[in-house]
């Protein structure tokens, strides 16, 4: 995967690499994602009061050397944004749905600003893999979104899938969770990212399912740990507005499955 940069300026299609690592697009998105930061830092105070805890926390972990997984929950449609913002000035890549990059210039934009497209397709499971293994030789951390999608203002995380805690284990990366916390005082809004101590994960067994087991369990205990530190630290669970609605003709998966955009098996 590392390395495979055809049609980089093309619209992403199903079957099309999942990331490019071309040093020159890696130095572009470096410099695009620091510039964004710098721009939005007073958008989101403006917006939210936004406030970062814990940064002495990511220092810690990046002292190490050590590749760092992170995952946070996924509450607000700017959380890229405002975690992007949160661990500068280290740059990530994001996992994103994959109908999200399917869109001509929007999608580029994403790709370009680190997102990696996950299919649904089972037979990429693969194509994952070799991913995952290139965002972390690239810039050495990947951001996951464990819930799978946005629950718009939730403060009561929904279960997490297992794949950032797989790669985890896989890549011998420590964890580092990042948590929303939002209330609203007077009614307004206000969101808070707490970055956690980072996590070990168990050392990889060398087989799937003996790391995906493994993967499981390590997602439902930082799960309890992250919610932990939302019930400590009084998030508002009366804000919940639902899973945030698809956008038709960016991301809507029914749109995309039968999109001029998708490549022939």
């Amino acid at each position: 995967m590392e390395g495979q940069d055809g049609e980089v300026g093309m619209p992403y299609r199903r079957g099309d690499p999942l990331i490019h690592t071309a040093p020159f697009l890696v130095a572009a998105s470096n410099a695009l994602l620091h510039l964004v930061a710098m721009a939005g830092w007073p958008l989101v105070r403006a917006l939210y009061r936004y406030r970062v805890r814990g940064r002495e926390n990511l220092a810690a972990a990046g002292r190490t050397g050590r590749p760092i997984v992170f995952v946070a929950n996924h509450s607000l449609p700017l959380d890229s944004l405002l975690h992007g913002i949160a661990i500068q000035p280290r740059c990530t890549w994001f996992t994103i749905i994959e109908e999200t990059v399917m869109t001509p210039i929007l999608g580029n934009l994403v790709r370009l600003l680190g997102g990696i497209p996950i299919p649904t397709d089972l037979a990429r499971l693969t194509d994952i893999d070799a991913a995952m293994d290139a965002a972390i030789k690239a810039r050495g951390s990947v951001f996951f979104y464990s819930e799978g999608e946005c629950f718009l203002r939730c403060q009561e995380i929904k279960p997490f899938k297992a794949g950032a805690f797989y790669y985890a284990i896989k890549e011998g990366a420590l964890i580092v969770p990042i948590v929303s916390v939002l209330k609203a005082p007077a009614g307004r809004l206000s969101v808070e990212a707490h970055i956690l101590p980072s996590i070990e994960p168990p050392p990889a067994a060398g087989r799937r399912s003996a790391d995906l087991h493994n993967a499981m369990g390590l997602a439902r205990r930082i799960h309890a740990e992250m919610q932990g530190l939302i019930d400590a630290q009084g998030g508002d669970k009366s804000l919940y507005r639902g899973p945030m609605p698809r956008i038709r003709g960016v991301n809507d998966r029914n749109h995309y499955d039968s999109s001029r955009y998708n490549k022939e098996k």
